[in-house]
């Protein structure tokens, strides 16, 4: 999605483009480059006409030019590079410029606030220029960039005069990955509402993003898939359909989503605790390293007596001291929902049934708090004492 999470531009890629990007490209990767002894060479290493080289890798390369409207590599090579030395991400930030772009189009950011300042000029007119600047300001807090450093929900509530109505692509007042579809799927339902990490790439992975067209793809897929935690998840796959009745929203079930959704996640913290990628573990369709390995790897480089069974408590534990934590600081049901117009075609009653269902599974109460005997479980019970003594948690609430 182009801007702010706002348009997509289904002509976008003609003749021209499809001749200027693959060239603008490859003039400006030197080499793919990765971690040591890594074979992935997941990152590249950048040096395009005058710009100083730095590492580039995953979307960054287009979402400075999406969020821009700027149809050019050339100005995303560049635009990257100053970003990447301000150390700013790439997929917050350019949403945060984009929200910013909207606002002065509408006329909430003011031409007041793009005048000069004691050590800046005033913004640019056009597309590219103005981009730059609001970057800029942004990583320099400077003028209306202390207010947008701050993130979309926050500076939308800073600066008011209706700029709320333009946060429109947050979930727990982050700034999400600028995709907006079209039905609603439960899978990712679940990912976007409940991750702990706010992101999606921090949650998905394992398990296909969408079903396989053909039964033939489907069952060459599950023929070698020794990653997944039963057998029986092979069936799920197979009957999973791009459209009908075996179809999102209505499949995979409630059931099999909370599974799946849970499984993914604990590859996501495992990977986390141990330092290692996602790019070889969680992120990835069968990735060598996995639930069934993983223990007998971590206790030979640890000298831990790990098994399948005390490493998923070591991540519940984990799993669910970050979610007592953030119940603290006030987290409930009521944050745990994507935008409005994430998808075209909601399903409330859908959605509502695989949350409560979700809790459930994990062992949370119906606000989303650990209850106490989930927490009683995982040697916790002091976890449950505060949120006791704090009102949070009710002794015995379901």
């Amino acid at each position: 999605m182009w801007g702010n999470a706002r348009t997509r531009r289904r002509g976008f890629w003609d003749e021209k483009i499809n001749e200027e990007f693959p060239k603008t490209q490859l003039e400006g990767i030197k080499r793919l480059i990765s971690c040591m002894n890594c074979p992935q060479h997941c990152g590249a290493l950048i040096s395009y006409k005058d710009t100083p080289r730095y590492m580039a890798k995953c979307f960054g390369k287009l979402t400075y030019m999406m969020a821009a409207y700027v149809d050019s590599m050339d100005f995303a090579w560049k635009t990257l590079q100053r970003a990447t030395e301000y150390g700013v991400d790439s997929f917050s930030t350019p949403q945060i410029l984009a929200f910013a772009v909207e606002l002065i189009e509408a006329g909430i950011i003011t031409e007041k606030d793009l005048k000069a300042g004691p050590t800046w000029p005033t913004c640019p007119t056009d597309k590219e220029g103005r981009f730059l600047w609001l970057l800029d300001r942004v990583a320099h807090r400077e003028g209306i960039g202390d207010v947008l450093a701050d993130g979309v929900y926050k500076a939308a509530r800073a600066i008011g005069n209706g700029a709320e109505a333009f946060d429109h692509n947050t979930i727990k007042k982050h700034e999400q990955l600028p995709l907006k579809l079209g039905t609603m799927d439960p899978l990712y339902y679940l990912m976007y509402t409940t991750n702990e990490k706010i992101s999606i790439t921090q949650i998905e992975g394992n398990w296909p993003q969408g079903a396989f067209p053909t039964m033939e793809q489907r069952e060459a897929f599950v023929k070698d898939w020794p990653q997944i935690p039963d057998e029986s998840w092979k069936q799920w796959l197979l009957e999973w359909e791009p459209r009908g009745e075996k179809a999102i929203p209505y499949f995979p079930t409630t059931d099999m989503c909370c599974q799946i959704v849970d499984w993914m996640e604990m590859l996501h913290n495992i990977d986390d605790a141990c330092c290692v990628c996602a790019g070889m573990s969680s992120f990835c369709l069968k990735p060598p390293y996995h639930i069934h390995n993983y223990p007998r790897i971590i206790s030979a480089a640890t000298g831990l007596d790990l098994d399948e069974t005390s490493l998923k408590k070591i991540v519940n534990r984990s799993r669910n001291l970050h979610r007592a934590l953030n119940n603290r600081r006030g987290m409930s049901r009521k944050d745990e929902k994507p935008p409005q117009d994430h998808w075209k075609r909601r399903f409330p009653e859908i959605e509502e049934n695989l949350l409560s269902a979700y809790y459930t599974f994990k062992g949370w109460n119906q606000d989303g708090v650990p209850t106490r005997e989930r927490l009683h479980e995982l040697d916790l019970d002091y976890v449950a004492e505060d949120l006791e003594k704090r009102g949070i948690l009710k002794n015995g609430q379901d």
